[in-house]
Protein backbone atom coordinates (compact mmCIF):
# COMPACT_ATOMS: atom_id res chain seq x y z
CA UNK A 1 0.00 0.00 0.00
CA UNK A 2 3.25 2.52 0.31
CA UNK A 3 4.86 1.76 -2.84
CA UNK A 4 0.83 2.55 -4.27
CA UNK A 5 0.11 5.57 -2.63
CA UNK A 6 4.05 6.90 -3.28
CA UNK A 7 3.16 6.16 -7.01
CA UNK A 8 -0.43 7.98 -6.89
CA UNK A 9 2.07 10.73 -5.29
CA UNK A 10 3.91 10.96 -7.73
CA UNK A 11 1.21 10.81 -10.85
CA UNK A 12 -0.62 13.79 -8.61
CA UNK A 13 2.17 15.67 -9.01
CA UNK A 14 2.63 14.76 -13.28
CA UNK A 15 -1.03 15.89 -13.72
CA UNK A 16 -0.96 19.33 -11.65
CA UNK A 17 1.63 20.42 -13.55
CA UNK A 18 -0.11 19.22 -16.78
CA UNK A 19 -3.27 21.25 -15.32
CA UNK A 20 -0.58 24.36 -15.70
CA UNK A 21 -0.18 24.13 -19.57
CA UNK A 22 -1.70 26.18 -21.53
CA UNK A 23 -4.22 24.70 -23.76
CA UNK A 24 -3.10 23.70 -27.13
CA UNK A 25 -3.40 26.57 -29.69
CA UNK A 26 -3.10 29.42 -27.16
CA UNK A 27 0.40 30.46 -28.27
CA UNK A 28 -0.73 29.71 -32.42
CA UNK A 29 0.06 33.06 -35.14
CA UNK A 30 -2.31 32.66 -38.23
CA UNK A 31 -4.16 34.28 -40.91
CA UNK A 32 -7.52 33.25 -40.80
CA UNK A 33 -9.77 32.48 -43.86
CA UNK A 34 -9.64 29.91 -46.64
CA UNK A 35 -10.85 26.88 -47.26
CA UNK A 36 -8.75 23.23 -46.04
CA UNK A 37 -9.22 19.94 -48.24
CA UNK A 38 -8.21 17.08 -47.49
CA UNK A 39 -8.61 13.61 -49.34
CA UNK A 40 -10.96 10.68 -48.23
CA UNK A 41 -11.59 7.45 -50.35
CA UNK A 42 -15.06 7.15 -48.56
CA UNK A 43 -17.66 9.13 -47.12
CA UNK A 44 -19.77 8.48 -43.53
CA UNK A 45 -22.27 5.74 -42.38
CA UNK A 46 -23.46 8.01 -39.50
CA UNK A 47 -22.16 10.93 -37.72
CA UNK A 48 -22.92 9.48 -33.69
CA UNK A 49 -20.02 8.33 -31.89
CA UNK A 50 -21.71 5.23 -30.62
CA UNK A 51 -22.30 3.95 -33.81
CA UNK A 52 -19.50 4.79 -35.75
CA UNK A 53 -17.45 1.84 -36.46
CA UNK A 54 -15.83 3.33 -39.52
CA UNK A 55 -12.52 5.58 -40.00
CA UNK A 56 -15.02 6.98 -43.01
CA UNK A 57 -17.64 8.07 -40.24
CA UNK A 58 -15.36 8.81 -36.71
CA UNK A 59 -13.21 11.54 -38.77
CA UNK A 60 -16.40 13.37 -39.02
CA UNK A 61 -17.34 12.97 -35.77
CA UNK A 62 -13.64 14.25 -34.74
CA UNK A 63 -14.00 17.75 -36.60
CA UNK A 64 -17.03 18.58 -34.45
CA UNK A 65 -16.30 16.47 -31.54
CA UNK A 66 -12.80 16.01 -31.42
CA UNK A 67 -10.11 18.79 -31.46
CA UNK A 68 -10.22 20.55 -28.45
CA UNK A 69 -14.42 19.19 -27.50
CA UNK A 70 -12.90 16.86 -24.94
CA UNK A 71 -12.08 17.72 -21.28
CA UNK A 72 -8.66 17.28 -21.87
CA UNK A 73 -6.07 17.04 -25.33
CA UNK A 74 -3.08 15.40 -26.20
CA UNK A 75 -0.17 17.09 -27.74
CA UNK A 76 1.09 15.77 -30.75
CA UNK A 77 4.13 16.13 -30.58
CA UNK A 78 5.71 16.47 -27.04
CA UNK A 79 2.51 13.91 -26.34
CA UNK A 80 1.68 15.50 -22.90
CA UNK A 81 -2.04 16.01 -22.32
CA UNK A 82 -3.42 19.39 -21.85
CA UNK A 83 -6.27 21.61 -20.54
CA UNK A 84 -9.52 21.54 -22.97
CA UNK A 85 -12.89 22.21 -22.43
CA UNK A 86 -11.86 21.18 -18.61
CA UNK A 87 -9.79 24.11 -17.41
CA UNK A 88 -8.31 21.83 -14.70
CA UNK A 89 -8.83 18.93 -12.24
CA UNK A 90 -8.29 17.06 -9.40
CA UNK A 91 -6.38 13.28 -9.52
CA UNK A 92 -7.13 10.73 -10.66
CA UNK A 93 -6.70 10.07 -7.03
CA UNK A 94 -7.73 6.87 -5.03
CA UNK A 95 -10.65 7.09 -2.34
CA UNK A 96 -11.23 5.98 0.90
CA UNK A 97 -13.48 3.48 -0.23
CA UNK A 98 -10.65 2.16 -2.41
CA UNK A 99 -12.36 3.65 -5.54
CA UNK A 100 -10.80 6.52 -7.59
CA UNK A 101 -11.92 9.64 -8.59
CA UNK A 102 -11.25 12.76 -10.52
CA UNK A 103 -12.92 16.04 -10.12
CA UNK A 104 -13.25 18.06 -13.19
CA UNK A 105 -13.58 21.88 -13.32
CA UNK A 106 -14.97 22.81 -16.60
CA UNK A 107 -14.10 26.13 -18.57
CA UNK A 108 -16.90 28.95 -18.58
CA UNK A 109 -18.12 30.32 -21.27
CA UNK A 110 -17.81 27.43 -23.72
CA UNK A 111 -20.81 27.16 -26.05
CA UNK A 112 -21.67 24.01 -28.39
CA UNK A 113 -21.77 25.29 -32.29
CA UNK A 114 -25.73 26.25 -31.59
CA UNK A 115 -25.10 28.39 -28.92
CA UNK A 116 -26.33 26.58 -26.35
CA UNK A 117 -23.95 26.86 -23.43
CA UNK A 118 -21.81 23.59 -22.20
CA UNK A 119 -22.35 22.77 -18.58
CA UNK A 120 -21.58 20.02 -16.21
CA UNK A 121 -25.44 18.72 -17.29
CA UNK A 122 -23.71 17.86 -20.59
CA UNK A 123 -20.75 15.93 -19.35
CA UNK A 124 -22.65 13.96 -16.45
CA UNK A 125 -25.50 13.23 -18.95
CA UNK A 126 -23.10 11.94 -21.58
CA UNK A 127 -21.10 9.54 -19.23
CA UNK A 128 -24.35 8.53 -17.33
CA UNK A 129 -27.25 8.31 -20.13
CA UNK A 130 -24.95 7.51 -23.23
CA UNK A 131 -21.46 5.88 -22.68
CA UNK A 132 -22.32 4.32 -19.74
CA UNK A 133 -26.13 3.04 -20.48
CA UNK A 134 -26.48 -0.84 -20.58
CA UNK A 135 -29.16 0.14 -23.14
CA UNK A 136 -27.13 1.95 -25.91
CA UNK A 137 -23.67 -0.62 -26.42
CA UNK A 138 -21.04 0.96 -27.43
CA UNK A 139 -16.66 0.31 -27.99
CA UNK A 140 -16.33 2.68 -25.62
CA UNK A 141 -18.01 0.90 -22.81
CA UNK A 142 -15.01 -2.16 -23.37
CA UNK A 143 -12.17 0.55 -23.07
CA UNK A 144 -13.30 2.31 -19.94
CA UNK A 145 -14.75 -1.45 -18.27
CA UNK A 146 -12.71 -1.31 -14.54
CA UNK A 147 -11.29 -5.15 -13.89
CA UNK A 148 -14.44 -6.32 -12.05
CA UNK A 149 -17.04 -5.02 -15.02
CA UNK A 150 -17.34 -1.39 -13.11
CA UNK A 151 -18.16 0.97 -15.60
CA UNK A 152 -17.26 4.51 -14.03
CA UNK A 153 -20.29 7.50 -13.25
CA UNK A 154 -19.95 11.04 -13.35
CA UNK A 155 -21.92 13.74 -10.56
CA UNK A 156 -22.63 17.15 -10.61
CA UNK A 157 -21.02 18.81 -8.11
CA UNK A 158 -22.29 22.39 -9.48
CA UNK A 159 -22.54 23.93 -13.42
CA UNK A 160 -18.79 23.86 -13.61
CA UNK A 161 -17.71 20.51 -11.84
CA UNK A 162 -18.10 17.38 -12.07
CA UNK A 163 -16.92 14.16 -10.26
CA UNK A 164 -15.88 10.96 -11.96
CA UNK A 165 -16.04 7.41 -9.64
CA UNK A 166 -15.03 3.93 -10.43
CA UNK A 167 -15.55 2.37 -7.88
CA UNK A 168 -11.44 0.43 -7.81
CA UNK A 169 -8.68 1.37 -9.27
CA UNK A 170 -8.47 2.07 -13.17
CA UNK A 171 -5.14 3.35 -14.32
CA UNK A 172 -6.51 4.88 -17.62
CA UNK A 173 -9.12 6.59 -15.99
CA UNK A 174 -7.79 10.41 -16.68
CA UNK A 175 -7.25 9.51 -20.20
CA UNK A 176 -10.09 7.71 -21.53
CA UNK A 177 -12.82 9.94 -19.62
CA UNK A 178 -10.85 13.14 -19.93
CA UNK A 179 -10.88 12.36 -24.20
CA UNK A 180 -14.64 11.39 -23.99
CA UNK A 181 -16.50 13.21 -26.61
CA UNK A 182 -19.25 15.41 -24.60
CA UNK A 183 -23.20 15.51 -26.73
CA UNK A 184 -25.49 18.10 -26.35
CA UNK A 185 -27.86 17.11 -23.70
CA UNK A 186 -30.46 19.48 -25.14
CA UNK A 187 -30.56 17.56 -28.19
CA UNK A 188 -29.75 14.05 -27.61
CA UNK A 189 -31.58 13.50 -24.08
CA UNK A 190 -35.51 12.94 -26.14
CA UNK A 191 -33.54 10.30 -28.05
CA UNK A 192 -32.23 8.61 -25.05
CA UNK A 193 -35.17 8.24 -23.08
CA UNK A 194 -37.09 7.75 -26.17
CA UNK A 195 -34.80 4.69 -26.31
CA UNK A 196 -34.21 5.10 -30.12
CA UNK A 197 -30.56 6.99 -29.88
CA UNK A 198 -29.45 5.14 -32.46
CA UNK A 199 -31.23 7.49 -34.85
CA UNK A 200 -29.69 10.29 -33.11
CA UNK A 201 -27.71 11.80 -35.85
CA UNK A 202 -27.91 9.67 -38.73
CA UNK A 203 -25.70 10.95 -41.49
CA UNK A 204 -28.91 12.70 -42.99
CA UNK A 205 -28.76 15.31 -39.97
CA UNK A 206 -25.54 16.67 -42.35
CA UNK A 207 -28.01 18.02 -44.68
CA UNK A 208 -30.70 18.86 -42.42
CA UNK A 209 -28.75 20.87 -40.12
CA UNK A 210 -29.02 19.01 -37.20
CA UNK A 211 -25.27 18.52 -36.44
CA UNK A 212 -23.77 20.06 -33.10
CA UNK A 213 -21.13 20.19 -31.45
CA UNK A 214 -17.93 21.59 -29.62
CA UNK A 215 -14.94 20.55 -32.23
CA UNK A 216 -13.67 23.65 -34.59
CA UNK A 217 -15.80 22.43 -37.98
CA UNK A 218 -19.32 21.35 -38.36
CA UNK A 219 -20.28 19.19 -41.10
CA UNK A 220 -23.49 21.24 -42.84
CA UNK A 221 -23.24 19.54 -46.38
CA UNK A 222 -23.13 15.94 -47.85
CA UNK A 223 -23.20 15.35 -51.12
CA UNK A 224 -22.23 11.18 -51.50
CA UNK A 225 -19.45 10.02 -53.89
CA UNK A 226 -18.31 13.86 -53.91
CA UNK A 227 -17.64 15.75 -50.70
CA UNK A 228 -18.63 16.67 -46.68
CA UNK A 229 -18.40 20.27 -46.15
CA UNK A 230 -16.97 21.89 -42.74
CA UNK A 231 -17.80 25.58 -41.41
CA UNK A 232 -16.11 26.95 -38.72
CA UNK A 233 -17.89 26.83 -35.36
CA UNK A 234 -18.87 30.37 -34.72
CA UNK A 235 -18.34 29.58 -30.78
CA UNK A 236 -15.64 27.62 -30.98
CA UNK A 237 -13.51 28.29 -27.61
CA UNK A 238 -9.83 28.82 -28.50
CA UNK A 239 -8.46 31.95 -29.60
CA UNK A 240 -4.59 32.39 -30.45
CA UNK A 241 -1.89 33.95 -28.90
CA UNK A 242 -3.53 37.67 -30.28
CA UNK A 243 -7.00 36.99 -28.64
CA UNK A 244 -8.00 35.73 -32.45
CA UNK A 245 -10.73 33.24 -32.32
CA UNK A 246 -9.47 29.87 -33.87
CA UNK A 247 -9.92 27.47 -35.99
CA UNK A 248 -8.23 29.82 -38.86
CA UNK A 249 -9.96 28.12 -42.12
CA UNK A 250 -13.38 29.45 -42.79
CA UNK A 251 -14.20 25.68 -44.18
CA UNK A 252 -12.78 22.45 -44.28
CA UNK A 253 -13.68 20.06 -47.01
CA UNK A 254 -13.53 16.13 -47.42
CA UNK A 255 -13.24 15.92 -50.89
CA UNK A 256 -14.60 11.58 -51.62
CA UNK A 257 -11.93 10.29 -53.93
CA UNK A 258 -12.17 6.69 -55.36
CA UNK A 259 -8.90 5.04 -54.81
CA UNK A 260 -5.26 6.28 -53.89
CA UNK A 261 -3.96 6.87 -57.57
CA UNK A 262 -6.45 9.21 -58.13
CA UNK A 263 -5.96 11.05 -54.56
CA UNK A 264 -1.97 11.55 -55.35
CA UNK A 265 -3.07 13.02 -58.91
CA UNK A 266 -5.67 15.40 -57.14
CA UNK A 267 -2.28 16.41 -54.90
CA UNK A 268 -0.36 16.78 -57.69
CA UNK A 269 -2.75 19.02 -59.34
CA UNK A 270 -3.34 21.24 -56.14
CA UNK A 271 -6.87 20.17 -55.32
CA UNK A 272 -6.13 18.74 -51.95
CA UNK A 273 -3.70 20.46 -49.35
CA UNK A 274 -2.48 17.17 -48.16
CA UNK A 275 -1.52 13.46 -49.12
CA UNK A 276 -0.04 10.45 -47.42
CA UNK A 277 2.15 8.89 -50.01
CA UNK A 278 3.13 5.26 -50.39
CA UNK A 279 6.39 4.13 -50.17
CA UNK A 280 6.61 3.63 -53.90
CA UNK A 281 5.83 7.15 -54.22
CA UNK A 282 7.64 8.97 -51.45
CA UNK A 283 11.11 9.27 -53.86
CA UNK A 284 9.52 10.62 -56.87
CA UNK A 285 7.25 13.48 -54.84
CA UNK A 286 10.44 14.46 -52.74
CA UNK A 287 12.16 14.85 -56.22
CA UNK A 288 9.50 17.18 -56.97
CA UNK A 289 8.85 19.41 -53.68
CA UNK A 290 10.33 22.75 -55.33
CA UNK A 291 8.26 22.11 -58.89
CA UNK A 292 5.00 21.60 -57.02
CA UNK A 293 5.69 23.61 -53.87
CA UNK A 294 5.21 21.24 -51.44
CA UNK A 295 6.88 19.53 -48.20
CA UNK A 296 7.58 15.54 -48.06
CA UNK A 297 8.71 14.14 -45.32
CA UNK A 298 8.44 11.00 -43.23
CA UNK A 299 8.24 10.06 -39.27
CA UNK A 300 9.06 6.70 -37.26
CA UNK A 301 6.83 3.91 -37.85
CA UNK A 302 3.10 4.12 -37.87
CA UNK A 303 0.97 3.03 -35.12
CA UNK A 304 -1.54 1.32 -37.06
CA UNK A 305 -1.19 -2.30 -37.97
CA UNK A 306 -2.05 -4.10 -41.34
CA UNK A 307 -2.98 -8.17 -40.94
CA UNK A 308 -4.91 -11.04 -42.33
CA UNK A 309 -7.30 -12.42 -40.78
CA UNK A 310 -9.59 -15.32 -41.00
CA UNK A 311 -13.74 -15.98 -40.11
CA UNK A 312 -13.69 -18.73 -37.36
CA UNK A 313 -17.73 -18.17 -37.61
CA UNK A 314 -17.68 -18.21 -41.40
CA UNK A 315 -21.16 -19.59 -42.82
CA UNK A 316 -19.40 -22.29 -44.27
CA UNK A 317 -19.02 -25.02 -41.34
CA UNK A 318 -16.00 -26.65 -43.58
CA UNK A 319 -14.26 -23.27 -43.95
CA UNK A 320 -14.56 -22.32 -40.02
CA UNK A 321 -13.15 -25.73 -39.39
CA UNK A 322 -10.14 -24.55 -41.44
CA UNK A 323 -9.70 -21.15 -40.18
CA UNK A 324 -9.63 -22.16 -36.57
CA UNK A 325 -7.43 -24.46 -37.25
CA UNK A 326 -3.73 -22.93 -35.61
CA UNK A 327 -1.51 -24.80 -37.95
CA UNK A 328 -3.35 -23.84 -41.09
CA UNK A 329 -2.90 -19.78 -39.68
CA UNK A 330 1.02 -20.82 -39.15
CA UNK A 331 1.06 -21.83 -42.85
CA UNK A 332 -0.06 -18.48 -44.11
CA UNK A 333 2.01 -17.05 -41.55
CA UNK A 334 5.13 -19.06 -43.13
CA UNK A 335 3.99 -17.62 -46.52
CA UNK A 336 4.06 -14.02 -46.01
CA UNK A 337 6.83 -12.39 -47.71
CA UNK A 338 7.31 -8.82 -45.98
CA UNK A 339 10.87 -8.63 -47.41
CA UNK A 340 9.06 -8.18 -50.49
CA UNK A 341 5.85 -6.36 -49.85
CA UNK A 342 8.15 -3.97 -48.14
CA UNK A 343 10.55 -4.07 -51.45
CA UNK A 344 7.37 -3.79 -53.96
CA UNK A 345 4.95 -1.99 -52.07
CA UNK A 346 6.68 0.53 -49.54
CA UNK A 347 9.65 0.93 -51.67
CA UNK A 348 12.08 0.06 -48.38
CA UNK A 349 10.09 2.25 -46.27
CA UNK A 350 8.49 -0.35 -43.86
CA UNK A 351 9.33 -2.56 -41.34
CA UNK A 352 8.35 -5.94 -40.99
CA UNK A 353 5.49 -6.82 -37.97
CA UNK A 354 4.90 -9.39 -35.66
CA UNK A 355 3.43 -7.64 -32.62
CA UNK A 356 -0.43 -6.39 -31.97
CA UNK A 357 1.46 -3.71 -30.08
CA UNK A 358 2.86 -1.23 -32.39
CA UNK A 359 6.50 -0.41 -32.61
CA UNK A 360 6.21 3.25 -31.31
CA UNK A 361 4.73 2.29 -27.87
CA UNK A 362 6.46 1.55 -24.71
CA UNK A 363 4.99 -1.25 -24.36
CA UNK A 364 6.24 -3.55 -27.39
CA UNK A 365 8.46 -6.19 -26.40
CA UNK A 366 10.03 -7.72 -29.96
CA UNK A 367 12.00 -10.27 -27.53
CA UNK A 368 8.56 -12.45 -26.82
CA UNK A 369 6.95 -12.28 -29.89
CA UNK A 370 7.34 -15.47 -32.32
CA UNK A 371 8.49 -13.99 -35.88
CA UNK A 372 7.70 -15.74 -39.35
CA UNK A 373 10.14 -15.70 -41.59
CA UNK A 374 9.17 -16.64 -45.56
CA UNK A 375 9.33 -20.14 -45.71
CA UNK A 376 7.23 -22.02 -47.84
CA UNK A 377 8.90 -25.46 -47.51
CA UNK A 378 7.97 -24.27 -43.34
CA UNK A 379 4.46 -23.46 -44.81
CA UNK A 380 3.66 -26.85 -45.71
CA UNK A 381 5.07 -28.48 -42.57
CA UNK A 382 2.53 -26.83 -40.77
CA UNK A 383 -0.02 -27.68 -43.31
CA UNK A 384 0.78 -31.15 -43.06
CA UNK A 385 0.78 -30.82 -38.88
CA UNK A 386 -2.55 -29.42 -38.91
CA UNK A 387 -4.11 -32.22 -41.08
CA UNK A 388 -4.06 -30.83 -44.57
CA UNK A 389 -2.52 -32.58 -47.85
CA UNK A 390 -2.69 -32.48 -51.67
CA UNK A 391 -4.67 -34.68 -53.81
CA UNK A 392 -3.11 -35.56 -57.58
CA UNK A 393 -3.91 -32.20 -58.85
CA UNK A 394 -1.46 -30.60 -56.20
CA UNK A 395 -4.46 -29.22 -54.30
CA UNK A 396 -4.50 -28.37 -50.77
CA UNK A 397 -7.15 -30.86 -49.44
CA UNK A 398 -8.40 -31.33 -45.42
CA UNK A 399 -8.74 -34.68 -44.07
CA UNK A 400 -12.13 -35.07 -45.27
CA UNK A 401 -11.20 -34.31 -48.78
CA UNK A 402 -12.29 -30.69 -49.05
CA UNK A 403 -10.27 -28.59 -51.36
CA UNK A 404 -8.99 -25.64 -49.81
CA UNK A 405 -10.87 -23.28 -51.30
CA UNK A 406 -11.76 -19.64 -50.23
CA UNK A 407 -12.26 -15.41 -50.62
CA UNK A 408 -9.96 -12.91 -50.05
CA UNK A 409 -11.23 -9.34 -49.94
CA UNK A 410 -10.00 -5.96 -48.44
CA UNK A 411 -11.17 -2.70 -48.89
CA UNK A 412 -11.03 -1.62 -52.53
CA UNK A 413 -9.18 1.81 -53.94
CA UNK A 414 -6.46 0.82 -51.17
CA UNK A 415 -3.57 -0.09 -53.41
CA UNK A 416 -0.81 -1.32 -51.20
CA UNK A 417 -3.36 -3.34 -49.31
CA UNK A 418 -4.30 -4.75 -52.83
CA UNK A 419 -0.93 -5.46 -53.55
CA UNK A 420 -0.54 -7.09 -50.23
CA UNK A 421 -3.51 -9.07 -50.70
CA UNK A 422 -2.14 -10.24 -54.43
CA UNK A 423 1.27 -11.27 -53.02
CA UNK A 424 -0.45 -13.56 -50.08
CA UNK A 425 -2.69 -14.98 -52.91
CA UNK A 426 0.60 -16.24 -54.96
CA UNK A 427 2.08 -17.53 -52.07
CA UNK A 428 -1.00 -19.25 -51.04
CA UNK A 429 -1.66 -20.55 -54.51
CA UNK A 430 2.09 -22.17 -54.27
CA UNK A 431 0.68 -24.08 -51.23
CA UNK A 432 -2.27 -25.36 -53.36
CA UNK A 433 -5.31 -23.44 -52.01
CA UNK A 434 -7.77 -21.53 -54.20
CA UNK A 435 -7.63 -18.25 -53.25
CA UNK A 436 -9.74 -15.49 -54.61
CA UNK A 437 -9.19 -11.84 -54.38
CA UNK A 438 -12.43 -9.74 -54.73
CA UNK A 439 -11.71 -6.18 -53.45
CA UNK A 440 -14.98 -4.26 -52.21
CA UNK A 441 -16.13 -0.80 -51.12
CA UNK A 442 -14.62 0.35 -47.81
CA UNK A 443 -17.96 0.97 -46.00
CA UNK A 444 -19.60 -2.65 -47.33
CA UNK A 445 -16.25 -4.11 -45.82
CA UNK A 446 -17.08 -2.94 -42.52
CA UNK A 447 -20.64 -4.25 -42.53
CA UNK A 448 -19.51 -7.93 -43.56
CA UNK A 449 -17.19 -7.74 -40.33
CA UNK A 450 -18.97 -6.43 -37.74
CA UNK A 451 -23.07 -6.73 -39.11
CA UNK A 452 -23.26 -10.33 -41.12
CA UNK A 453 -21.05 -12.26 -40.60
CA UNK A 454 -20.36 -13.13 -44.49
CA UNK A 455 -16.85 -12.98 -44.97
CA UNK A 456 -14.04 -15.61 -45.45
CA UNK A 457 -10.59 -13.78 -44.87
CA UNK A 458 -9.67 -10.00 -45.06
CA UNK A 459 -6.87 -7.50 -44.91
CA UNK A 460 -7.42 -4.68 -43.32
CA UNK A 461 -5.96 -2.56 -40.51
CA UNK A 462 -6.32 -1.24 -37.12
CA UNK A 463 -5.71 2.68 -36.11
CA UNK A 464 -3.43 1.91 -32.93
CA UNK A 465 -1.70 3.50 -30.88
CA UNK A 466 1.42 3.99 -27.43
CA UNK A 467 -1.45 2.51 -25.07
CA UNK A 468 -2.03 -1.28 -26.30
CA UNK A 469 -5.42 -1.21 -23.68
CA UNK A 470 -7.03 1.01 -26.69
CA UNK A 471 -7.69 -2.18 -27.83
CA UNK A 472 -10.11 -3.15 -25.28
CA UNK A 473 -12.86 -3.32 -27.67
CA UNK A 474 -11.16 -5.83 -30.00
CA UNK A 475 -9.13 -8.03 -28.02
CA UNK A 476 -11.92 -8.92 -25.21
CA UNK A 477 -13.24 -12.11 -25.79
CA UNK A 478 -17.20 -9.94 -25.33
CA UNK A 479 -15.32 -7.08 -27.41
CA UNK A 480 -17.75 -5.29 -29.75
CA UNK A 481 -14.74 -5.36 -32.78
CA UNK A 482 -13.96 -9.12 -31.71
CA UNK A 483 -14.86 -9.75 -35.58
CA UNK A 484 -12.56 -13.00 -36.27
CA UNK A 485 -14.00 -15.05 -33.53
CA UNK A 486 -17.59 -12.79 -32.20
CA UNK A 487 -19.27 -14.14 -28.98
CA UNK A 488 -22.44 -15.33 -29.39
CA UNK A 489 -23.97 -12.89 -27.01
CA UNK A 490 -22.39 -10.15 -29.23
CA UNK A 491 -23.35 -11.19 -32.56
CA UNK A 492 -26.48 -13.23 -33.31
CA UNK A 493 -24.81 -14.70 -36.85
CA UNK A 494 -22.95 -16.85 -34.35
CA UNK A 495 -23.99 -20.52 -33.38
CA UNK A 496 -23.76 -20.87 -29.76
CA UNK A 497 -23.84 -23.98 -30.04
CA UNK A 498 -20.45 -24.24 -32.52
CA UNK A 499 -18.69 -21.34 -30.54
CA UNK A 500 -14.83 -21.61 -30.29
CA UNK A 501 -13.15 -20.07 -27.71
CA UNK A 502 -9.41 -21.43 -26.90
CA UNK A 503 -7.69 -21.28 -23.48
CA UNK A 504 -5.57 -18.50 -24.80
CA UNK A 505 -8.20 -16.48 -25.97
CA UNK A 506 -9.83 -16.34 -22.61
CA UNK A 507 -5.67 -15.73 -20.91
CA UNK A 508 -6.01 -12.48 -22.97
CA UNK A 509 -9.15 -11.67 -22.08
CA UNK A 510 -7.88 -11.77 -18.88
CA UNK A 511 -5.08 -9.28 -19.47
CA UNK A 512 -7.18 -6.83 -20.91
CA UNK A 513 -9.54 -6.78 -17.83
CA UNK A 514 -6.85 -7.09 -15.02
CA UNK A 515 -4.15 -4.53 -16.31
CA UNK A 516 -6.45 -1.68 -15.73
CA UNK A 517 -6.65 -2.10 -11.99
CA UNK A 518 -2.39 -2.03 -12.13
CA UNK A 519 -0.96 1.22 -11.23
CA UNK A 520 2.69 -0.13 -11.38
CA UNK A 521 3.86 0.15 -14.77
CA UNK A 522 6.63 -2.69 -14.95
CA UNK A 523 3.99 -5.02 -13.80
CA UNK A 524 1.53 -3.80 -16.94
CA UNK A 525 4.33 -4.21 -19.17
CA UNK A 526 4.64 -7.56 -18.35
CA UNK A 527 1.20 -8.20 -18.89
CA UNK A 528 1.34 -6.79 -22.26
CA UNK A 529 4.28 -8.50 -23.17
CA UNK A 530 2.38 -11.83 -22.58
CA UNK A 531 0.03 -10.19 -24.71
CA UNK A 532 2.20 -10.06 -27.38
CA UNK A 533 3.50 -13.31 -27.35
CA UNK A 534 -0.06 -15.03 -27.08
CA UNK A 535 -1.23 -13.01 -30.14
CA UNK A 536 2.20 -14.13 -32.13
CA UNK A 537 2.09 -17.66 -31.36
CA UNK A 538 -1.26 -18.39 -32.02
CA UNK A 539 -2.34 -15.27 -34.74
CA UNK A 540 -5.78 -14.51 -34.62
CA UNK A 541 -4.34 -11.75 -36.91
CA UNK A 542 -1.47 -12.34 -38.69
CA UNK A 543 0.26 -9.33 -39.30
CA UNK A 544 2.29 -7.94 -42.52
CA UNK A 545 3.98 -4.64 -42.68
CA UNK A 546 4.37 -1.48 -40.52
CA UNK A 547 5.09 1.29 -43.32
CA UNK A 548 6.65 4.46 -41.99
CA UNK A 549 4.60 7.31 -41.70
CA UNK A 550 4.67 9.38 -44.84
CA UNK A 551 3.90 12.77 -45.10
CA UNK A 552 3.17 15.69 -48.34
CA UNK A 553 1.74 19.26 -47.97
CA UNK A 554 1.07 22.16 -49.79
CA UNK A 555 4.21 24.43 -48.68
CA UNK A 556 2.10 27.11 -48.52
CA UNK A 557 -0.03 25.12 -45.40
CA UNK A 558 1.08 27.28 -42.01
CA UNK A 559 1.66 25.94 -38.14
CA UNK A 560 2.29 21.66 -39.20
CA UNK A 561 3.54 20.45 -36.36
CA UNK A 562 4.53 16.58 -37.01
CA UNK A 563 5.27 14.49 -34.03
CA UNK A 564 5.00 11.10 -32.53
CA UNK A 565 1.54 11.30 -32.08
CA UNK A 566 0.40 13.82 -34.72
CA UNK A 567 0.39 13.76 -38.53
CA UNK A 568 -0.56 16.78 -40.51
CA UNK A 569 -3.70 17.47 -38.77
CA UNK A 570 -4.05 16.81 -35.07
CA UNK A 571 -3.66 20.84 -34.72
CA UNK A 572 -6.01 21.58 -37.28
CA UNK A 573 -7.63 24.74 -35.54
CA UNK A 574 -4.94 26.54 -35.55
CA UNK A 575 -3.46 25.58 -39.26
CA UNK A 576 -4.17 27.93 -41.74
CA UNK A 577 -2.41 28.63 -45.63
CA UNK A 578 -0.36 31.64 -46.95
CA UNK A 579 -2.62 32.45 -49.98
Amino acid sequence: MKKLMVLLAVLAVVFAYAAQLPYIGADAQGKPGGQFVIGTLSGPKTVNDVTAKETSSTDVIDMFMGYGGTLIERHGVDMEFYPAIAESWEGPRLTADGGMEIIWHIRKGVKFSDGQPLTADDVVFTLNDIYTNPDIPSSFQDVIMSTNGYLPKAEKIDDYTVRMYYPEPFRLAFRYLGGMYVYPKHLAEEYVKNGNFEEFWTVDAINKGEVVGLGPYIPVEYVPDQYVRFVKNPYYWKKDANGQQLPYFDEVLFKIISNQDAMRLAFENGEIDIYGPRGTEFAELKEKEKELNIVVTTAGPAFGTTFITFNWNAPDPVKRKWFRNEYFRKAVAYAIDKESIIDTLYNGLGIAQWSPVSMSSPYYNEDVVVKYEYDLDLARAMLEMGGFSWNDKGELVDEDGNVVKFLLTTNSGNRVREGVANIIQDALKQLGMDVTFTPIDFNTLVQKMLNTGDWESIIIGLTGGDEPQSGANVWRTDASLHFWNYSPEVADFVDPNDYYLPDWEVEIDKIFRENVRILDENIVKDYFSRFQQLVSEHLPLIYTVNSLRLYAYKATLRNVKIGPLGGTTWNIYEEWKEQ
